[in-house]
This record gives structure tokens, sequence and C-alpha cells, in this order.
């Protein structure tokens, strides 16, 4: 098949997620956990942060661009997905999900569904009399190894360059606890994004021929193809302590983007050249990515927190949207030392020197590498009062966040032992 017409069918495919009703449904939910991060914000500072329609509405937009890429990069490769293959990546993603939130990312699905198929073949051939449990064995023995792995490397491919684009876009600042006990300031790093694939699908009916550029995968000349959309939910959750947003995001890329290369390296050597290099990539997949989400979360616990409570002055977290703080320029990571010519290291310090000149705000603010500047504005009659700033916490701080991720059947469970309490009974 030509490489226009194919185009032309993949575009056509890909328009047509617009007429799926999941995209809508996805973008919910992605509108969702954004109502969740500003209703944190909210109780953890009182005012909200971030906007949960205007992330929604980046997400959706970079998501599209994200679809775009990955489209032409799986049919550039060569991938077909079988959709029986791509169910039971589905099944065991929500399966794994129950013990832990993050295990729903395909590469842990597709990692042990692919060591599985590739154990039974190696095993002699069983007969099951149980009709449902044979059909899921005589599946898995068929499982196709090579293409199921290279969508997982190439969504990470994906992931990794929109975490770069966008991972620190709507950072939402938190207090936590550190090793010490102390409290310190911090960001939460989590984007959604809705990714609209016009995937390559085998039938097993007539339907488009082979492109000729497929030479990476192997594929049955046999197989029907045909072009589906899929609208995909992809997710970026970090912490950054130690370090800016903005700095965390594009560490992050970096890591996820050589794990993507690496597992899809491995994918093509094992089906293209020696299938024992399928074993490895099968291992490598969620293996590698687990020691990735492990490293990142112990470095953070390690290194030295960047937004903690000064010896003198106060420390700036998060400047908010349109505040009096913005447009003096003041910036996450600075240190206020003195307001209107008095030394301040309380906010209430703070609120109590500004209001000595209710007509001019004056700050002396020394930037993370020491050097002293001064910021000022006018205050104009029936201006709010509040500069706009969230600063780094001190002990007094009740509210903080715990990082600890519960899994779902431990939430399901406090929840039905709350309700439980609540009703009068005592929980068995």
């Amino acid at each position: 098949m030509e490489a226009l017409p194919f185009l032309l069918e993949l575009g056509r495919g890909f328009f047509a997620i617009l007429l799926t009703p999941f995209f809508y449904v996805a973008i919910l939910l992605v509108y969702l956990q954004y109502r969740r991060q500003v209703t944190l914000e909210r109780r953890l500072f009182g005012v909200r942060v971030t906007s949960a329609e205007i992330q929604t509405a980046r997400s959706v937009g970079y998501g599209v661009l994200g679809g775009i890429a990955a489209s032409l990069f799986i049919s550039g490769v060569g991938i077909v997905l079988n959709p029986t293959d791509f169910a039971y990546v589905w099944v065991l993603a929500v399966v794994l999900a129950i013990f832990n939130v993050r295990f729903v990312c395909f590469a842990y699905a597709g990692g042990i569904l692919s060591l599985a198929a590739l154990i039974l073949n190696v095993l002699p051939e069983l007969s099951i009399s149980w009709p449902w449990l044979a059909e899921a064995y005589l599946d898995l023995r068929s499982l196709s190894i090579s293409h199921l792995l290279a969508l997982v490397a190439i969504l990470h491919l994906i992931e990794a360059m929109l975490v770069f684009l966008q991972g620190a876009d709507g950072a939402s600042p938190i207090f936590v606890q550190s090793k010490r006990g102390r409290l310190v300031g911090g960001f939460i790093l989590q984007k959604f994004w809705v990714i609209p694939l016009a995937a390559v699908v085998a039938t097993g009916s007539q339907g488009l021929q082979i492109p000729a550029w497929w030479t990476l995968l192997p594929v049955a000349v046999s197989q029907g193809l045909q072009i589906l959309p899929i609208p995909a939910v992809l997710g970026f959750s970090g912490v950054a302590l130690s370090r800016q947003p903005a700095e965390k995001a594009a560490r992050t890329a970096k890591y996820l983007a050589l794990y993507a290369l690496a597992l899809l390296g491995l994918t093509i050597m094992g089906g293209k050249f020696l299938p024992s290099f399928l074993w490895i990539a099968a291992l490598f997949s969620p293996v590698a990515h687990e020691w990735l989400v492990k490293r990142e979360m112990d470095e953070e616990k390690i290194r030295q927190p960047r937004f903690t409570k000064p010896l003198q002055g106060l420390r700036i977290l998060a400047v908010l949207p349109g505040s009096p703080s913005e447009s003096m320029g003041l910036k996450p990571g600075e240190t206020i030392v003195k307001a209107n010519g008095m030394p301040v290291n309380t906010p209430y310090e703070l609120h109590f020197a500004l209001n000595q000149n209710p007509a001019f705000i004056r700050l002396e603010v020394v930037d993370e590498q020491g050097e002293n500047r001064f910021a000022g504005k006018p205050r104009f009659t029936g201006e709010h009062h509040s500069l706009g700033l969230i600063l780094v916490p001190d002990d007094a701080a009740r509210e903080y966040v715990r990082l600890e991720t519960i899994p779902v059947w431990k939430m399901l469970w406090n929840l039905f032992a709350r309700k439980t309490n609540q009703s009068g009974k005592t929980p068995a």
C-alpha cells in the first residue's frame, strides 16, 4: 500500500475518535482528577492555586499533540494491535491497580503477560477441559509479544515528551513532613492526558494491505488490517522537594525517554533477530519501570529539601496567578527579609509591616543566589490586602500531606469502616 493513502486512512481514524463517547468520558475523568487537586489546595491554603478547567483544556490540547505523534510512531514502527491482547492488558492493569494505583501503567501488565506467554510457549501444550480457561490459555500462547511491548515503549516515549513539555505546568504546592520530622514545602506534579490513537488493528478479514516499510516487527502477511480510533489516557505523577518543578519534570522526562528507547530496542531485537531478547524485554518492562519509580522516590528522601524555613525571613513557596506578588516579580525560592523597612520572620510580622504603609508595598528580597533586591508597588483603594503568596511552612502549620501511596483495597476498606462506624455498628 502506498504511503499517502495509508496516511489518509490514518487521519480518518484519528478524527473518528471525536465520535467515540469514551473520549469525552476520559476527559471528564481527567477533569475530576484536577478538581481533587484544587480541593487539596483549598484544604491546605484556603485558596485555589490552579484551575481545574484550564488544566483540563491544556491537557486535552497536549494530549491531541501526543496522539498524533503516537499514531505516527505506531504506524511507522509497524505495530499491529490484537483486540484480544489489548483486552487482557486492560483487565490485568485494573487488577494490579487494586494493590497500587501506579500499577495501572501498561509497563507492568504488558511485561507480565509477555512473560506468561513466553513461559507457556516453551512448556508442553496442555489440554484443558474448562472452555473459558482453555480459551484464555490459547489466547496467551498466541499473544503478539513484540507488538505489545513495542506499544508500551511508544506510549512511554510519548509520555516522556509530554512530561518535558507540560510536566511542570500547574504544579501544586504542598506541605510535607521531612525525614527529620519538620514541615517543608514542595510540589506535586500531576498530569493526565487523553491520547487519541489511530491504531492499526488485526481484524482477521480482508482489509488494508501491509505497508512495504513495515520491516522492524514481524507481521503475518495473511492478516487483515484496519485502522480504528482508540482513546487512551496517560498519567504522570511526581513530587518535587529538592528541585524546582521544571527541573524535576525535565529529569523525569529524560529517564522515561531512555527507558522507552531501551525497551523498544530490546523488543525489535527480539522480534526481528534474536527471540531470546524478548525474554529480556518482557522482564525489563516492569522491573526497569519500577526501578525508575523507586529511584525517584528514594532520591527525594535523601536529598536536602529545597523549600525549608530560613533562619531569617520568609521563604516563598508559590505565587498565586494574578496576585500583587506576581506583578512585583516575586518568585518561588526567594526570601522576604524586610517589608516596608521592618524585618519579618513570621506571617504575622509580614501582615503587621504591610499595614504600616497602606498606600505602598516595599519588600526587600534575597534570591536563591543570595543577591538582594527590592520589589514594590502602590496599593490602590479597595485592592485586596493579601499579597497572594504561599510561604514555606513553619512548625505551627496544621495541615500537611503524607506522601505514601494507599492501595485501592485499603482505601475501600477504610471507607467501609468509616460508614460502618457512622451507622453505630462495630466493624468485623
